[in-house]
């Protein structure tokens, strides 16, 4: 394993395991009171409710409600994860400050769409076949939110590294002026 890979390795870890350990410390109060039906609840009720307008869907702090459904919004389930996840890699990979800052903005703009879209799938899951809840859940959802992010970030390191190499050091261009 070369240097930069381990690099990478080690940083990314560590900012991870920092910002689950940053996470942890933010109060389970807070997060059902504020974060969660400000930032994923009150969107995806209103997706909900204008796909379906006849479910009455509301928030009640962190539950997304309608008559026959409740779905609540617990640590773990709000994207943070993998978009913890996203932003380590993201930093540790070592581009520049301006493709970082777009890959941390891109990046995690999309982790916020697809946790929006799995949100609103799992609702219409329970309310269609609460049987189907526990494997949606649990498994083909996150892996699926797993195998977009990792393709984010492959076309976010092409992007990157395509964009540096793209661009002719001045050792280059002095050469090529210089009829070398």
């Amino acid at each position: 394993m070369d240097i930069q890979t381990l690099r990478f390795i080690i940083i990314a870890s560590v900012l991870y395991g920092l910002f689950h350990f940053a996470y942890y410390k933010v109060p389970d109060e807070v997060l059902r009171t504020k974060v969660y039906p400000t930032i994923i609840g009150h969107l995806a009720a209103k997706t909900i409710n204008t796909i379906t307008p006849d479910r009455n869907v509301r928030v009640r702090d962190h539950a997304i409600i309608s008559d026959g459904v409740k779905l609540n919004i617990v640590r773990g389930c709000d994207g943070s994860g993998v978009l913890f996840m996203l932003i380590a890699a993201i930093l540790g990979f070592g581009a520049t400050v301006r493709q970082t800052l777009v890959g941390l903005v891109l990046g995690t703009l999309t982790v916020y769409v697809i946790n929006q879209v799995r949100i609103v799938g799992l609702f219409y899951v329970i309310e269609h076949n609460r049987m189907w809840f526990p494997p949606v859940h649990t498994y083909f959802a996150p892996t699926l939110i797993i195998f977009l992010i990792a393709g984010f970030f492959l076309a976010w390191t092409h992007w990157a590294t395509s964009a540096s190499t793209a661009k002719p050091s001045s050792v280059q261009k002095e050469s090529q002026e210089n009829g070398g």
